[in-house]
């Protein structure tokens, strides 16, 4: 806030308060600290004297000059010290008022740019006068030597530095926040806080005030001290980003407050470190300069995130509004229902006290076709439409112009324009127009008639938005009648069309017969042959003795190869009837541990002739399932014939069960030659195998047959593998607690 001119006894008020507080700081700074003015390891004046310029404005430098002044008459300064010091306070102060205007500086330091400007410029740069000219002054003079003069130079500028880091933050927030200590915040927010400040202070104390057990407990009892007052600093860290800038604030001006106190007494760290005092106190003001700035930037740069998030979740949350009130708009086909959509959304969007569309009628009248209102103000519809606010504003038609006014009062209106304003109540307001094509259709208007209101440009850009929404489902509008118009048209080719997919549906349907005819002759013929062959081959099997016309050995190959192609056949008749009605399965609870183990018994033969491995891994607590024992024989069998089948004889395989997702996973691995990609893209589809590919790793229906039975059980099927490096057979069954239905 910048003083303006007012009555002479305010500003002399005003100068005196800060000539008093400029002079307290220096006392305090002086008293409570114990090592006198001029090796101040925090100078609490330059944190005031700039606090006042930034709040009342560079008129008060008069206040500092006369403080500083009195503060150096007061501890005995002769008039050369007196008149240098006060030049030099004042210069400073209002030089770092100037730069943190120049760069656009923010009292809340909420931004990295703020706190940058407030450590760089402030804190640094405007302190070079004041620690120059209050150093030479007493050199010249003889009362300061050649060899002291660096580090009371030094002393000077950092004490300066510390205070306007320390100090003018805290009373730049209680300036603009003076309820903030007091807030009423969550239960775990105060906890947190209370937990924060306790440590802060624990760890302060126990470093700069029992640095020697601190030291034995931390190092086993060396005498190294350096750095170890930089012990509390991640508490302060914590507070900077839990409570931004009141964090930062406080606990460096806490750390700051309880290492200046130790280091009075004769204790902590910086003491240690040097036996020189002027040493110690440039270490101590070293410190309090990092630990505040490090502070300040890590608070704004917290805060600047937030307040980034915060944008985008607004921005988020306004595109998803913009994005169902555009649905709203475009579901109705009926103008007065877009129009009357469209003013009470966006009066809920922007909480405006009134949005109304009005319609550009023949003659150059406006006509208000719609309007959202908050009930405490008049409406416009059924008024007179010639002196409408924008009649005397017909750019606004063709030049497409959106009209801003946060103000109408500091508009130049026409009587007529300022009658109007006033019978409705207008305070702010803001117009889109309608265009399409070129050609103006009307306006889209809010109106806020509590007060003056500033339109952001997120609301502006919503309501142009909008706007194009409206006038586009006012072209759909207008589009319908054409749409109507050619209905009937397009309802005779439908019907065309429609005739025409009926005879090819027919079509399709007379081959699907004749294909389930010729598969039946074909599946009859051949079941029928071969279980003929199968009786005669089973007698001479069962018949005693050795001496019969074939070999045993070939006798049970013959019986086998029959067999397979009994199964194939009725695989092929049963799966394609499926096709036209579910595949039926008969569950029951199962235990696939026990089940499993009995089929190994039963696979030992094939095994051995195979010259196979079989590997079981299957968990003791696995829970039961529902099963089709039948039709779970067949798969299990299926695969690992498929597997010895297509693979050279010594491969290994590998049974493993594992519980994932809620279902029992079953996986079969071998080792042997596996398949390409393509190949087990196609496994599991019906008719797979081609007759002029013998050498491919498919196994044509029995894996269709084995993949209707794992899904009308509830599951999926699949397989991984890689040409030269095996195969990888899965499918998931249900638990016994979810049993499955008994169709597929």
């Amino acid at each position: 806030m910048t003083l303006t001119r007012g009555p002479w006894q305010y500003f002399s008020v005003i100068v005196a308060l800060v000539a008093l507080a400029y002079l307290g700081g220096g006392f305090l700074t002086d008293w409570g600290m114990g090592l006198g003015i001029e090796m101040s390891p925090l100078c609490l004046s330059a944190g005031i004297s700039l606090t006042a310029l930034l709040i009342y404005g560079e008129q008060v430098w008069l206040g500092i000059f006369i403080g500083d002044a009195l503060l150096m008459f007061l501890l005995g300064a002769n008039w050369e010290i007196i008149l240098s010091s006060a030049v030099g306070s004042s210069l400073s102060a209002w030089l770092g008022f100037k730069l943190l205007r120049w760069c656009h500086f923010s009292c809340r330091l909420s931004r990295i740019h703020d706190v940058t400007a407030l450590v760089f410029l402030a804190g640094m740069v405007s302190p070079l006068f004041n620690a120059t000219i209050s150093t030479m002054l007493p050199m010249f003079m003889g009362s300061l030597n050649w060899q002291n003069f660096a580090s009371q130079w030094w002393m000077g500028w950092l004490g300066d530095c510390s205070g306007i880091l320390v100090i003018t933050p805290f009373l730049l927030r209680i300036y603009l926040d003076s309820a903030g200590l007091f807030r009423r915040h969550k239960k775990e927010r105060l906890l947190e806080g209370l937990l924060c400040g306790g440590l802060l202070v624990g760890l302060s104390w126990m470093v700069f005030y029992r640095h020697t057990q601190v030291e034995t407990l931390m190092d086993g009892g060396l005498s190294n001290a350096q750095y170890l007052e930089y012990l509390p600093f991640p508490i302060v860290v914590w507070a900077a980003i839990r409570f931004q800038t009141w964090g930062a604030v406080l606990g460096s001006l806490s750390l700051a407050l309880l290492a200046i106190a130790g280091t009075d007494q004769g204790m902590g760290p910086f003491v240690m470190q040097t036996a020189n005092e002027s040493q110690t106190i440039l270490l101590l003001q070293m410190f309090i300069v990092i630990v505040s700035a490090t502070a300040l930037l890590l608070s704004a740069a917290v805060a600047e995130r937030q307040r980034a998030e915060r944008q985008l979740r607004a921005t988020l949350e306004r595109d998803h509004l913009l994005a169902e009130v555009s649905l709203k708009i475009r579901q109705s086909l009926d103008l007065q229902q877009i129009f009357n959509t469209t003013v009470t959304e966006i009066r809920q969007l922007i909480h405006a006290d009134r949005v109304f569309i009005a319609s550009w009628q023949d003659g150059g009248r406006i006509e208000v076709v719609a309007e959202s209102l908050n009930g405490n103000y008049p409406s416009l519809l059924g008024g007179n439409t010639r002196d409408d606010l924008l009649t005397d504003l017909p750019s606004l038609f063709t030049k497409a112009q959106t009209f801003i006014a946060d103000d109408i009062k500091a508009l130049n209106l026409s009587p007529t324009l300022q009658q109007y304003t006033q019978r409705y109540h207008i305070k702010a307001s803001l117009v889109v127009p309608l265009h399409l094509d070129g050609k103006p259709l009307g306006l889209l208007v809010a109106h806020q008639c509590f007060g003056v209101r500033h339109w952001h440009k997120q609301e502006i850009k919503l309501l142009e938005q909008l706007a194009g929404q409206v006038m586009i489902a006012m072209s759909q509008a207008q589009l319908y009648q054409q749409v109507q118009r050619l209905n009937c048209n397009l309802e005779k080719q439908v019907e065309e069309r429609t005739y025409q997919l009926q005879e090819k549906i027919n079509e399709v349907q007379e081959l699907h017969d004749m294909k389930a005819v010729f598969l039946q002759a074909v599946s009859h013929d051949l079941r029928t042959s071969i279980m003929g062959l199968l009786m005669l081959l089973k007698n001479l099997q069962n018949r005693p003795g050795e001496s019969l016309t074939l070999s045993r050995s070939i006798l049970d190959r013959m019986i086998n190869s029959s067999e397979r192609q009994l199964t194939l056949i009725n695989a092929l008749s049963e799966d394609h009837f499926s096709e036209q009605r579910p595949l039926m399965i008969h569950c029951e609870t199962l235990s696939l541990g026990n089940f499993i183990d009995n089929l190994a018994q039963e696979w030992q033969p094939l095994l051995k002739q195979n010259q196979a491995h079989l590997t079981l891994n299957i968990p003791n607590n696995l829970p039961l399932t529902y099963g089709d024992k039948e039709k779970l024989h067949h798969v299990f069998t299926h695969l690992v014939t498929n597997a010895l089948k297509h693979n050279p004889p010594g491969i290994n395989l590998n049974i493993d069960i594992t519980l994932e997702k809620g279902m029992i996973y079953c996986r079969l691995t071998d080792n042997g030659v596996g398949m390409c990609e393509k190949q087990c893209g196609q496994l599991f589809k019906l008719y797979l195998r081609s007759l002029h590919d013998r050498r491919r790793t498919g196994i044509g229906l029995g894996s269709y047959q084995c993949r209707q039975i794992i899904e009308a059980h509830g599951g999926n099927i699949g397989v991984k593998s890689t040409p030269g490096h095996g195969c990888q057979f899965w499918f998931t069954l249900p638990m016994a607690k979810s049993q499955p239905s008994a169709v597929s």
